[in-house]
């Protein structure tokens, strides 16, 4: 059994950081900049242009949270994927209708995994669209999708060669470029952003997922076994790390965009 602190400590360290550090700067750059793009968007086109430039995404972003809510045993109460906001009328909360979609679920709050599970269920549509992303490279852009995977093949001794090389190895039709950046809009628009209500609902179970995440490590790294669940762990989170990070860019190219629409518009 290894009781060393330092080691337990540092693995703990990976853990916080692979986990909770990484996933919290992403979705917290992702989720201001893409609000933000809706702003000028509603403010300058309309509420409608927010549906009509980002349908998938809205689509994706309101499907994780509700197969989220069903992996956690949650009560579904009403489910709207999609829907025309209508500004002129008045929601359960008094407020106009702005939404475009949600997913209204309840859980059983003596139940810990149901409680914990409002921490996933609030930021599914960051993962979510991350691997619809992912599928779409995939797909449409094989060459990044095999240099990603050279990437993390050990994660701990990045394999940036292999991944430039693949990269430099796309032999594909040039129409699939401009497919895949419209449709990376389309998710950055609609998908890659939380509400309030997500963030207030991610809080509910972030002290569960805390508990588990370090009762976990500890007790790999005592019985010596928590080696291969790092190496897994940082993997995943590298590859999340790219596929945000491309996110990140779209979202950047798509506020820029719609600010320059908006001038042109103005003038």
């Amino acid at each position: 059994m290894n009781t060393d602190l330092g080691i337990i400590f540092k693995n703990l360290g990976i853990v916080g950081l692979d986990l909770i550090v990484i996933p919290f700067v992403f979705v917290a750059l992702l989720t201001y900049l893409n609000r933000d793009t809706k702003r000028f968007l509603a403010n300058g086109f309309g509420v409608n242009s927010e549906l009509y430039l980002g349908f998938i995404g809205i689509f994706c972003h309101e499907l994780s949270h509700l197969l989220a809510a069903l992996l956690f045993g949650h009560r579904i109460e009403q489910v709207r994927l999609l829907k025309r906001p209508h500004p002129q009328r008045r929601g359960r909360d008094g407020q106009p209708d702005l939404a475009l979609g949600y997913v209204n679920h309840t859980w059983n709050q003596r139940n810990w995994y149901q409680t914990t599970g409002n921490l996933f269920i609030g930021v599914a549509p960051i993962f979510g669209c991350a691997a619809v992303l992912l599928g779409l490279t995939a797909l449409l852009i094989p060459s990044w999708f095999h240099g990603m995977l050279a990437l993390i093949a050990n994660p701990f001794a990045l394999d940036w060669t292999g991944f430039f090389a693949a990269l430099g190895g796309d032999s594909h039709p040039w129409v699939r470029w401009p497919i895949m950046i419209l449709l990376s809009l389309n998710l950055s628009i609609g998908g890659f952003d939380l509400s309030a209500a997500d963030f207030a609902n991610s809080r509910i179970g972030l002290i569960g997922f805390i508990t588990i995440v370090v009762a976990l490590t500890v007790g790999l790294t005592l019985f010596n076994i928590a080696s291969g669940f790092l190496r897994f762990l940082t993997a995943a989170i590298i590859l999340l790390a790219v596929v945000l990070g491309y996110a990140l860019l779209i979202s950047l190219l798509t506020n820029l965009l719609v600010r320059l629409a908006l001038q042109i518009k103005e003038h």
